[in-house]
Order: structure tokens, then C-alpha cells, then sequence
């Protein structure tokens, strides 16, 4: 297959994806709207949904990754580290994709729902999440975390990366990508960082206190 033919293919179900749901599209539906005669292609490059998801999500990495990477420096520079910085390190690369006329809103939009739906897509997860952007913006971000928040079982980092790209995602489902996000953008920096910050209350220490079976009540 010709590298032209696998990009048709990653397009289509790059679009086909985002409209429909990850899920929903069968692979010969994707491989028919990227012009494929042959309606076994795309298993037959990508093996199967997860494969041609994860190739979906590839595409656009390099750019997030490169653009989080040189905000990350910024952060770095700082001693220590300022908050609003860290989270703007997080959202600016991801809300710049609303303007990417390559699929950059479909993007989001998938990645959100990889990240709604993590114990289907544990794989494409543990893999897409190799990305070294974020392990680095996750070490930066610890210390500033309250200790409870860490980890098991509140994930604050996770539940703050879910939220971005569910915010996202809606962004990218109303506007398509248009429109001046500045706004939209400098506020939901504000709540990542408010949410990064915000104590565990002691209504919630008391539930994930060991409970006598060795669980969390």
C-alpha cells in the first residue's frame, strides 16, 4: 500500500471517528470513504481498530509534542516552577489544534473519548501516553499537588487531562475549529490550575481511609 493510500485511510477514520464515535464505523466504511477499492486495506495495513486508532492519534502527536515541549523549557527555567505556567504548558498545545485545518478539531475530539473510556482503550492509553510531554509536565506538576491527590485513587493529573480534552472536545464539536479562543483558552487554564491546586477535603480523606477489609469505603 502506498504511503498516499495510508494516509487516505488515517484521514477517513480520522473523520469518520470523530463524527461517529470510535467505535461506530466499520473498517470497510473507512477504508470505502478514503477511496479504497480494496475494503479489506484498512485491516489489512492496520491489523485492526486499535491499530488504526493508534496511527489516527499519531499523526498529530510530533506537533502537540513539539509545541508542549518548548512551553515545558519556559517552565523549567523557572525555579520553582510557576502553576499557571505549568497548566497553560498543558492546554496551549491542545487548544492550538482547534485551529489546525488537518484534522486538528476530529483530534481532539477522539482523544477525548479515549480518555472517557479508559478501561476500553487501556492499550491505546498506555501507549499514546508514552509521550515524554507529559511524563514531564506529571513531575513538574507533583509537588504542587496536595499529597492525597496523588495517585491511587483520586488520579488528579488523569481527571485533569480528561477534563481538558472533554472541554475540548466540545470546542471542537460547536466551532469546528473557528473562532478567536483566547478567551476560552485563558479560562480553562484558570480551572486546570485551580484544580491542580484544590485541597482534599476532609469528606473525601475520610472515604479513601483503609477500610478492615483492606478496600477504601
Amino acid at each position: 500500500m502506498s504511503a498516499g493510500a495510508r494516509l487516505a485511510i488515517v484521514r477517513a477514520a480520522e473523520e469518520l471517528f470523530a463524527s461517529e464515535g470510535i467505535e461506530a464505523p466499520s473498517l470497510r466504511e473507512i477504508a470505502r470513504r478514503a477511496g479504497q477499492g480494496n475494503t479489506n486495506a484498512a485491516q489489512y495495513h492496520f491489523g485492526d481498530r486499535d491499530g488504526l486508532l493508534l496511527a489516527v492519534l499519531a499523526r498529530h502527536r510530533d506537533r502537540v509534542e513539539g509545541r508542549r515541549g518548548s512551553l515545558l523549557d519556559e517552565v523549567e527555567r523557572s525555579d520553582p516552577p510557576e502553576p499557571r505556567a505549568l497548566s497553560t504548558a498543558l492546554v496551549a498545545p491542545l487548544v492550538a489544534e482547534l485551529s489546525e485545518p488537518d484534522g486538528g478539531a476530529a483530534h481532539l475530539q477522539i482523544v477525548a473519548e479515549v480518555l472517557a473510556r479508559p478501561v476500553r482503550f487501556a492499550g491505546t492509553l498506555e501507549a499514546h501516553w508514552q509521550a515524554p510531554s507529559i511524563g514531564r509536565w506529571s513531575q513538574l506538576v507533583e509537588p504542587l499537588l496536595p499529597t492525597e491527590a496523588v495517585g491511587r485513587p483520586l488520579h488528579r493529573r488523569f481527571a485533569v487531562l480528561r477534563f481538558v480534552h472533554g472541554e475540548l472536545a466540545s470546542r471542537a464539536r460547536e466551532r469546528g475549529g473557528r473562532g478567536d479562543h483566547r478567551l476560552f483558552a485563558s479560562h480553562l487554564v484558570d480551572l486546570v490550575t485551580a484544580m491542580l491546586a484544590a485541597p482534599v477535603t476532609h469528606w473525601t480523606t475520610d472515604l479513601i481511609r483503609p477500610s478492615t477489609d483492606g478496600g477504601t469505603r
